[in-house]
């Protein structure tokens, strides 16, 4: 009842009013919400997209200061523990020119200086005022006494970092740097002196300035030490998931807002294990929330141009459906008045059509069969057409693998009659590469042992092609079986087949390609070695960077390139390929992936 209630109301509104209720209700409403939801979808992919492309740089940041003050604190200790310098700080001198000549023969602190560029100076501070001030070693004045970073070392005995101000009076500049401070113990005079290792800012800004992500690095309460954009401070960022409070453990990834703008980013700590201090570090995308915007604005931009195209299309079309009803009114008034000539007067057969269907029924039923029988033509044209394809299809796959594989063993029997073994030879390897290929095509995984086996086959068949200017060996550590251990299919054949072609290039005879496999922590680390043309640093550098990045000119180097997204799309983005290299020594190529065993992929 209430269906045809509704349908009686539906129907008491003009045709064109109808029209665009339907557009309303049946267009106009589902594009604007699934327009809606895919443009915050879309907003949602790339936000988290971004998000973790700062978490990603920021693990990368972390682990560089990780290693940075791991490897200052080493120094530190060496200094710390070195005899020479204690021997030094513990004697008492008569004389300035004394206590210069020993400081000018001790070569411990130039030592560590030249042969670590992570260090921009070492200065040791000493209470023994019989020693004269050095380049490295000074007295404590009553100045230096006074300063924060004494007062802390004299009242603490574990090291501890530091942010300190330097001002060049040459360039009027300034810039800060992380120091390190820690106490050199000098028991036998019941004294201490105070070690002091500068971190050279270039070293921080050469290691970090690597991806397009703005980095702030600081320092406990805030003291920034390293900053990719001078604009940003850090109370604006230490407020986010407590960063710089105790009951901080965490990582912070999402969107921030500073003082000049919202960026998206990710904010993180580190506890060194031999100090109290905490270092803090921010990675920022500036391009994040500008790129969002502009997709959405571009995707409203679509989606308001098409609902303009709809709406215009929608009333276009019942204006003219109107006329058409008009029209109708006006055949079947000329059909009350004898006029039968009406079909050339009226287009359409639609509903609409059969208001008038009494006074027309002959002339529509021999259209309406005629149309029938042109559409059935149609269709069995269609279907002859369709059938005839098929047939084609059917034909042109009876040439299948086996087919090959068929022909291939007999040519080789053949060879083998006629005596040719050499021929045999290559046909059988021929086919035994191309049935693994074929095979393997739609595979995600192989063993290790098939991999290794079609490779042996590729080799032996350039082996035939290029006789002595190729040699190869396959070295395997004793405890790893291949048979146990599976590998992506067709993974080692493209660096082989580039370690064979631009490798062994220029050489005449001689070449070795050796492939060796080891199991180093549950990893396997497979080495492709050539000992070809080998390259320069310039074109390592660049043949390094091509392999995470998409070449752009012609197809050199996308071959590693897909490789390596291989690996790291299927295995994970810790595992991958590296490239070592020397100018007529050869090269050699070092795939690092996952040691999964055929029984873990059967469980999975």
């Amino acid at each position: 009842m209430s269906k045809k209630r509704f349908m009686d109301i539906f129907t008491k509104i003009r045709v064109q009013k109808q029209l665009y209720l339907f557009f309303f209700i049946a267009i106009f409403i589902p594009i604007t919400t699934v327009g809606s939801y895919l443009i915050y979808h879309t907003r949602t992919q790339l936000f988290d997209h971004y998000s973790k492309q700062t978490y990603s740089d920021n693990l990368r940041v972390k682990s560089l200061i990780l290693d940075l003050t791991e490897n200052i604190y080493n120094k530190s200790q060496i200094l710390v523990s070195d005899q020479n310098l204690i021997t030094r700080l513990n004697t008492r001198y008569s004389a300035d020119s004394e206590s210069k000549s020993a400081i000018s023969t001790y070569k411990g602190i130039d030592t560590l200086l030249s042969g670590d560029a992570s260090l921009h100076d070492i200065a040791v501070y000493t209470f023994n005022t019989t020693i004269a001030d050095s380049p490295h070693i000074h007295p404590i004045t009553d100045n230096l006494q006074i300063q924060p970073w004494f007062k802390r070392a004299s009242s603490s005995v574990t090291p501890f970092w530091t942010v300190e101000l330097e001002k060049s009076e040459r360039y009027n500049t300034e810039k800060r740097n992380l120091c390190l401070y820690t106490r050199i113990f000098l028991p036998q005079i019941h004294s201490y002196a105070i070690l002091k290792l500068t971190v050279s800012n270039n070293h921080i800004r050469n290691r970090i300035e690597n991806s397009s992500m703005h980095t702030v690095i600081w320092l406990n309460d805030g003291s920034i030490f390293y900053t990719s954009d001078r604009q940003v401070r850090t109370p604006g960022l230490v407020r986010y998931g407590g960063l710089g409070t105790s009951s901080y453990t965490g990582t912070y990834k999402g969107k921030i807002a500073l003082e000049n703008g919202t960026v998206i980013g990710c904010v993180s700590s580190l506890s060194p294990a031999y100090c109290e201090d905490s270092f803090y570090m921010a990675s920022l995308s500036y391009d994040g929330y500008p790129y969002l915007n502009r997709i959405s604005s571009t995707y409203l931009a679509i989606l308001g141009l098409v609902l303009i195209i709809t709406s215009m299309f929608i009333f276009v079309f019942s204006h003219y459906f109107s006329l058409r009803i008009i029209t109708l009114r006006e055949c079947m008034h000329r059909a009350s008045q004898g006029n039968y000539e009406i079909a050339d007067n009226f287009h359409g057969e639609d509903e609409i059509s059969d208001v008038f269907c009494d006074l027309k029924l002959m002339i529509h039923e021999i259209l309406n069969k005629e149309t029938s029988v042109y559409q059935a033509q149609l269709k069995t044209q269609d279907l002859i057409n369709k059938q005839q394809q098929m047939e084609f299809k059917m034909l042109s796959s009876q040439i299948n693998p086996h087919f090959l594989y068929n022909t291939l063993e007999t040519i080789r029997m053949r060879s083998l009659k006629a005596g040719n073994l050499e021929v045999a030879n290559a046909i059988k390897l021929l086919g035994k590469s191309m049935r693994y290929v074929l095979e393997n095509t739609s595979t995600s995984v192989t063993s290790l042992s098939h991999e290794l086996d079609y490779i042996e086959t590729y080799l032996s068949i350039q082996k035939l092609r290029f006789h002595d200017r190729i040699n190869y060996s396959l070295k395997i550590c004793p405890h790893l079986d291949p048979k146990d251990y599976q590998i992506m299919p067709l993974l080692l054949q493209p660096i082989v087949e580039n370690a064979l072609l631009h490798g062994l290039e220029e050489v005449e005879q001689n070449g070795k390609i050796i492939l060796k496999i080891s199991l180093i922590n549950e990893l396997l680390c497979i080495h492709i070695f050539d000992n070809g043309c080998g390259m320069t640093p310039e074109e390592l550098k660049l043949l390094n960077q091509s392999i995470h990045l998409p070449p752009s000119n012609s197809s050199h180097g996308i071959g590693l390139y897909n490789i390596n997204q291989r690996i790291q799309l299927y295995y994970g983005f810790e595992y991958g390929l590296s490239i070592k290299s020397k100018k007529s020594m050869g090269t050699l190529v070092t795939m690092v992936i996952p040691a999964k065993t055929i029984q873990e992929v059967i469980k999975k």
